[in-house]
């Protein structure tokens, strides 16, 4: 599935739109027909792993209700939404809408929110840190948009409802099925649905400082790193020392020493994990058969099987001086160099085969991994 390039190409929009300012693209999936319908997503929002919530307004007061939803009996005709997120994790539909922006680096897709909205439902007028893609399915929906302006701030109406006020747009439109709307970080933005419509939101990664700063900071307490003292060794009589000045270079000192903890290849350990550990619930299940390297390999060389990922998993690997690195689920896994091949081939495929899978097998390493995450829940075998 790509993007039907009309008003814009992909090279102008990477240039020129990409977190610079916001874009509708008419026609952009010819023919679009929903992967998902009302029903099937309140059946989501039902479930206690899936976060959902509803969003109401009533008498120009906002409620929000957060899932899982035992019933949906209680809403109004008018004015209100449903938003499930994550929806990519367990509908395979879903997830191949991410495909749509593959020419943007995998790791920083985060998730795909679907929403259902009655007429006149939204969430109000508000802004994103991140990067979202809005693909219009069912229905129609009246979008303003305005310019990317780190100065406004939001205000929460209700608990766990942030809006702004009033903005002046850019964008004024209606979105009709197969229209997309790219709305980059800090774009105020309004959407209310003219009549009962989806959309789904393909939503990128953003981390913040802090939360790099407190991460890194766990991962190095938990593999027992970062234990070096600072030594002050640039100690000059001449600088005053007195009440709470500290001199200049051992401000300077100080902080070299903490950037040699980003400098060493603990950092790169660090992200290669982070950006792979999931930010919400994936279907994994450990397999109900244990499996063993003897019985997989004869599996696989046997029959035609499938080898698949669990959607929405992840996946990182980097070679230095130490070896082969390669991580699953935020998992670490120390291969050997001769296995970078084979999880090149792990990391860009959603699915293997006898085919592809040919070559590897010949290595016992490889089918050692390949044993461990099918045992584990990440892949799992389609027969």
């Amino acid at each position: 599935m790509n993007i039907n390039w009309t008003n814009v190409t992909q090279a102008d929009f990477i240039n020129h739109y990409w977190q610079q300012k916001p874009v509708v693209l008419k026609n952009a999936i010819a023919d679009f027909a929903d992967p998902i319908d009302a029903n099937d997503l309140a059946g989501l929002a039902m479930e206690e792993v899936v976060e959902s919530r509803i969003v109401k307004q009533t008498n120009n007061k906002w409620n929000v209700q957060h899932g899982p939803f035992k019933e949906f009996d209680d809403l109004p005709e008018q004015a209100w939404s449903l938003l499930v997120q994550g929806v990519d994790r367990w509908i395979p539909e879903i997830y191949s809408l991410r495909e749509l922006v593959s020419f943007i680096p995998k790791w920083s897709v985060d998730d795909v929110m679907v929403s259902y909205s009655a007429i006149n439902g939204g969430v109000g007028a508000h802004l994103d840190q991140y990067d979202v893609f809005i693909i219009q399915g069912s229905g129609s929906r009246q979008w303003q948009v305005g310019s990317v302006d780190k100065s406004l701030s939001q205000k929460e109406v209700v608990q766990d409802l942030l809006q702004v006020d009033d903005f002046s747009p850019i964008i004024d439109e209606v979105l009709e099925p197969g229209d997309i709307l790219y709305i980059p970080p800090f774009a105020p933005h309004c959407g209310v649905s003219l009549e009962p419509s989806l959309s789904y939101s393909i939503g990128f990664r953003a981390p913040s400082q802090t939360e790099l700063l407190t991460s890194f900071a766990d991962f190095i307490y938990e593999n027992e790193q970062g234990k070096t003292r600072f030594v002050n060794e640039n100690i000059n009589d001449s600088e005053s020392h007195a009440g709470s000045t500290m001199p200049d270079s051992t401000v300077n000192d100080l902080k070299n020493f903490m950037l040699e903890t980003l400098q060493n290849n603990q950092f790169e350990k660090f992200l290669h994990q982070f950006l792979t550990e999931p930010t919400r619930e994936l279907d994994i299940l450990p397999s109900e058969q244990e499996w063993s390297e003897e019985q997989l390999s004869q599996l696989l060389q046997s029959s035609n099987i499938r080898i698949n990922k669990v959607l929405a998993l992840k996946t990182s690997y980097f070679m230095d001086d130490q070896g082969l690195h390669f991580y699953c689920n935020g998992t670490y896994f120390k291969l050997i160099d001769s296995q970078q091949e084979f999880v090149s081939l792990l990391h860009r495929s959603e699915s293997l085969d006898k085919s592809n899978l040919k070559s590897s097998l010949t290595q016992l390493e490889n089918i050692s991994l390949l044993t461990t995450l099918i045992n584990t829940g990440y892949l799992f075998i389609d027969e």
